[in-house]
C-alpha cells in the first residue's frame, strides 16, 4: 500500500502546498471586513443578518473544497489566490450556510454548535427570507466573477444541479417524517449520498471549472464519484461526532434518521429491536433514556460497523481517483481525505463490499426515479 500512496503523489506538484496554510487563509475570508470586500457593502438589517450568519464559525471545507481544486489544476499552485475564485468561496459557503438556515427550520432545531439557530434569534420569517438571500448571493458572486462566459454558464449550471439534488435529499427525510418507519442502513446512507456529497461536489467542481474548463470536464466524472464517497463518510463521522455529551449536534434527540439507529435496529431482536423502532416513528419508550440508547448502540457493535463503514468510504474516495490522469489533483484530493478527517496516512479498508453493492442499487433506483424511503 505505501508503494502505491508513493507511486499516486511522485508526480504531485501540489505536495509544496500547505493544506493547513490554505484553510486558514480561507478562513481570514469570512470576516466582517473581508465579507464587506468581496460582497460589496451590504444595504440594511437583512444583507447584515446573512453577513453575520455567514462569519459566523464553521469548518469551511467547502469553500476550501474549490480554492483547493483550483490550485491543483492551474500551472502554479503557490501563486497568489485570485479575486474570483475568493468569490467563488464565499458563494460555495453562501449556498452551504442558507441550507443550514432551511434546514433547521425544517428540523425545528433550536441550537446549532451551542448557539441559537437562525430562525430562534430573528424569527422564522426573517431566517427564511435570509436564506433565500443567501442563495441568490451565490449565484450572484459566480455570475460577477471575470471568467469566460462558457466559464460563468458552467458554473451557473453546476451549481443549480447541485441546489436540486439537496433539496431532493431533504425532500426524502421530510417525506419520511409523514409516515416515519424504520429504514435500513443503505436506505440511510442513501440520504447521506444525496443531502452531504451535493455541496463537496459543487464546491470542487467550481473551483475546477475556475482553474481550467478544459481540465475539468476531462475530471468532471471523477469528481463525482470522489464526492459521493467523501460526503457519506463525512455525515457517519457527524453522526459519530453525537454520541456522547460532547456531540455536536443530537439527531438522537430530534428522533431524525441515523445510521447508528438503522444498524443497531437491524442487529436488535425482541423487545429491545421494538424499542428501537418506536424511536424510528419519533417516539421514546417508556422508561428509555436517549444515554441507554446510545448504550444499546455500543452493545449491538452498530458505533464499530459505523466506523468500519466511516472507513470504507474514505477508501471509495481514494480508490475512485486511481484513473484519474491528473497527478496534482491526485495527489491533492488524496491529502484532502486526511485534511479534513484529522489522518496522518489515509489508510486502506474495504471489508464492506456487501454493503456498498447494496447502496449502489438502491442509490440507481432512486436515480431512475423508484421510491428509496418506503
Amino acid at each position: 500500500w505505501i508503494w502505491d500512496y508513493i507511486y499516486l503523489t511522485s508526480d504531485d506538484h501540489t505536495r509544496r502546498l500547505d493544506l493547513s496554510g490554505l484553510h486558514d487563509e480561507v478562513e481570514t475570508w469570512f470576516t466582517p471586513e473581508s465579507l464587506a470586500a468581496i460582497l460589496g457593502e451590504g444595504e440594511g438589517e437583512t444583507e447584515a443578518i446573512g453577513r453575520n450568519w455567514l462569519a459566523r464559525a464553521g469548518k469551511r471545507w467547502r469553500p476550501f473544497l474549490s480554492v483547493a481544486a483550483y490550485q491543483a489544476l492551474r500551472d502554479d499552485a503557490t501563486e497568489a489566490v485570485p479575486d474570483d475564485l475568493k468569490k467563488i468561496a464565499v458563494a460555495v459557503e453562501c449556498f452551504h450556510k442558507a441550507s443550514l438556515i432551511h434546514d433547521d427550520i425544517e428540523d425545528e432545531d433550536a441550537e446549532r454548535y451551542g448557539e441559537k439557530t437562525l430562525h430562534e434569534e430573528h424569527g422564522l420569517a426573517v431566517a427564511l427570507n435570509v436564506g433565500d438571500l443567501l442563495i441568490g448571493e451565490g449565484y450572484r458572486l459566480l455570475g460577477e466573477t471575470t471568467l469566460s462566459a462558457e466559464q460563468r454558464a458552467a458554473m451557473l449550471q453546476v451549481a443549480a444541479n447541485g441546489q436540486r439534488h439537496l433539496c431532493r435529499g431533504q425532500g426524502a427525510e421530510l417525506v419520511w417524517q409523514r409516515n416515519p418507519e424504520p429504514l435500513k442502513s443503505v436506505q440511510v446512507l442513501d440520504i447521506f449520498r444525496q443531502k452531504t456529497a451535493p455541496a463537496f461536489e459543487v464546491a470542487l467542481r467550481l473551483g475546477s471549472i475556475a482553474a481550467d474548463l478544459g481540465k475539468y470536464e476531462e475530471v468532471s466524472e471523477v469528481l463525482s464519484e470522489y464526492s459521493k464517497n467523501l460526503g457519506i463518510a463525512y455525515q457517519i463521522r457527524d453522526d459519530l461526532s453525537d454520541l456522547g455529551e460532547e456531540g455536536d449536534t443530537n439527531d438522537l434527540a430530534g428522533l431524525r434518521p441515523t445510521l447508528l439507529l438503522a444498524i443497531a435496529h437491524e442487529k436488535a431482536r425482541g423487545d429491545q429491536k421494538e424499542q428501537l423502532a418506536q424511536v424510528w416513528r419519533r417516539q421514546l419508550p417508556e422508561g428509555v433514556t436517549f444515554a441507554q440508547i446510545e448504550q444499546w448502540y455500543l452493545d449491538l457493535k452498530a458505533v464499530k460497523r459505523a466506523e468500519d463503514l466511516q472507513l470504507t468510504y474514505k477508501e471509495l474516495a481514494i480508490r475512485s481517483l486511481t484513473d484519474l490522469e491528473n497527478s496534482n489533483l491526485k495527489g491533492l484530493l488524496r491529502r484532502v481525505i486526511g485534511k479534513i478527517f484529522n489522518d496522518t496516512i489515509v489508510k486502506g479498508w474495504c471489508s464492506e463490499v456487501q454493503d456498498i453493492s447494496e447502496l449502489e442499487k438502491v442509490g440507481a433506483q432512486n436515480d431512475n426515479g423508484a421510491q428509496v424511503i418506503a
